[in-house]
């Protein structure tokens, strides 16, 4: 029992200091299927893994997580109590996080009691950058979730996405990789390839970067080449496929939101996400406007509205986080 714990604590600080393998994650999750303290242990630990792998430590995390491994490995090898262990690993995480001005990220990894899939969580205002156990990168964006179980890469790779998700995808010809999308699937072996399907919005939209896709959606289906697009209307039923510049579609990436004639009501509720905000509209007018442009990082929200709002039409009236659009 004692080489179990301590296997179990090892793969646990590899997997905050990000730097696990792909085995080793298996081996991992293979421990926490084992026991419900492991299970606890591991979703106390992937919140803080989220933390040190959110966008806004890709400049510095490289120096970063070797600090925090150097200070994780400092410690002594007699056997600690439990407790201890945990608790300075959690405070190593901590400094580290003073050290490259994290001030607040809510986005989580987790694995679920029941059918033990791993969820990333990504609350308005926030995007998160993952590391799948074999090796492909996904970029979510906000008031996004991710799930996969922890089995993936044994037989299949199976994600489910609720939101907008970013994907660069390890080749592996052997073992197909799936994005369940709501009623949308994109079947994919290697590829860059963006994903929009938000519960909300009428559409679901994937748009091909790099490689090949396919899409489908009960018995349709349509195949996708770089600078393609698919669209599947939830009302409608339609999927159709269509030209794209798709290098625009990965822009939310940077930070940035860009819009190609986009009508007014879907810029809206883009802001409502990367504000964390909430948008009441009152104005008739809206409906028939439409913008093209790129809001750049940074931007305040009134910045936003001024930029938007060209004609100065619109009032943008703030309560709080409550925003409400009124005609002038």
């Amino acid at each position: 029992m004692q080489d179990k714990d301590d296997l179990f604590e090892r793969r646990l600080n590899d997997y905050i200091s990000g730097m696990i393998t792909g085995e080793e994650m298996a081996e991992l999750f293979s421990l926490v299927r084992s026991s419900e303290l492991y299970r606890l242990q591991y979703d106390k630990a992937a919140k803080l893994h989220a933390l040190l792998h959110a966008p806004a430590l890709e400049r510095e995390k490289d120096e970063s997580f070797q600090r925090f491994r150097e200070r994780v490995q400092g410690m002594d090898g007699k056997k600690k109590n439990r407790f201890v262990v945990w608790t300075r690993i959690a405070v190593a995480a901590i400094l580290l996080m003073a050290l490259t001005s994290v001030v607040s990220v809510y986005t989580y990894q987790r694995v679920t009691s029941h059918d033990l899939l791993c969820e990333t969580v990504v609350p308005l205002g926030s995007q998160a950058r993952i590391m799948l156990p074999d090796s492909s990168i996904v970029v979510l964006n906000s008031g996004s979730v991710l799930k996969y179980p922890v089995s993936f890469g044994k037989k299949e790779r199976n994600v489910y996405l609720a939101g907008q998700g970013y994907f660069e995808v390890t080749k592996d010809k052997a073992k197909v990789f799936q994005v369940y999308a709501g009623e949308t699937k994109v079947k994919v072996t290697g590829t860059v390839f963006n994903v929009r399907a938000y519960p909300d919005d009428v559409q679901t939209e994937v748009d091909l970067i790099k490689g090949g896709v396919n899409v489908s959606v009960g018995d349709k289906n349509v195949f996708l080449k770089p600078n393609e697009r698919a669209i599947y209307n939830r009302e409608s039923g339609s999927l159709v496929r269509s030209g794209y510049d798709t290098s625009k579609s990965a822009v939310w990436t940077t930070g940035k939101l860009s819009f190609v004639n986009a009508s007014f009501r879907d810029i809206l509720k883009e802001i409502e996400r990367k504000y964390n905000v909430k948008i009441h509209i009152m104005s008739r007018q809206i409906e028939n406007e439409s913008f093209s442009g790129t809001i750049h990082t940074g931007m305040t929200l009134q910045e936003v509205f001024n930029f938007i709002d060209v004609d100065k039409k619109y009032r943008f009236d703030n309560s709080g986080n409550t925003i409400i659009l009124r005609d002038r």
